[in-house]
C-alpha cells in the first residue's frame, strides 16, 4: 500500500495547488525598497553563478557544439542581467509622470523631453532581444548534448 500512496497523494496535492490559487499574475510587482533589493541582488548572484559555469566549462576543454552553445548562453545571460539590473535601478530614478500608462501597463508610453536616463531606460526594456536567442542557444546546445549522449550509447551496445 505504500507504492500507491505517493500516486494517489500526488494528483490530489496537484488539484488543490492549482484549484485555489489566491492571484495568479505573470508580473510581480516588488514592494518598494525591500523587494527591489532581493531582486537585484538575484541579478548579481546569476551573473556570477553564469560567470563561473562559463569559466568551468572554458577550463575542461569541453570541445563539442554543445558546450560552445552553452557559453553562447551564458555570454547572453550575463548581457541580459546587466540590461535588467540597470533597467530596474533606471526605473527608480524616473519618476512616475514621466511614463504614461493612461491605456495601461502594456502601452505605457515614455513622455518627452527625452532624456539620457529614459533613452537608457527604454533601451533596458528591449531585454527580450538579448534573453530570446540566449534561451534558443540553451535550446540547441542542450538539444546537441543530449544528441551525443544518444549516440555515444548507441555506439557502446554494438
Amino acid at each position: 500500500m505504500t507504492g500507491r500512496l505517493p500516486i494517489i497523494l500526488v494528483p490530489l496535492l496537484l488539484g488543490v495547488l492549482l484549484g485555489c490559487p489566491d492571484h495568479a499574475w505573470a508580473l510581480q510587482s516588488h514592494g518598494p525598497p525591500e523587494g527591489l533589493y532581493v531582486h537585484q541582488m538575484a541579478h548579481i548572484h546569476f551573473v556570477l553563478a553564469l560567470g563561473y559555469l562559463l569559466w568551468d566549462i572554458r577550463r575542461s576543454s569541453f570541445t563539442s557544439m554543445g558546450w560552445r552553445y552553452l557559453q553562447v548562453f551564458c555570454l547572453l545571460m550575463i548581457v541580459w542581467n546587466v540590461l535588467a539590473f540597470t533597467g530596474h535601478a533606471m526605473g527608480v530614478v524616473l519618476e512616475p509622470h514621466h511614463i504614461s500608462t493612461v491605456q495601461g501597463y502594456f502601452q505605457s508610453r515614455l513622455l518627452g523631453p527625452l532624456t539620457t536616463t529614459k533613452i537608457i531606460f527604454y533601451i533596458t526594456k528591449l531585454d527580450h532581444l538579448v534573453a530570446v536567442p540566449a534561451l534558443f542557444f540553451l535550446f540547441i546546445g542542450m538539444r546537441s548534448l543530449y544528441r551525443t549522449v544518444i549516440e555515444h550509447a548507441g555506439e557502446e551496445k554494438k
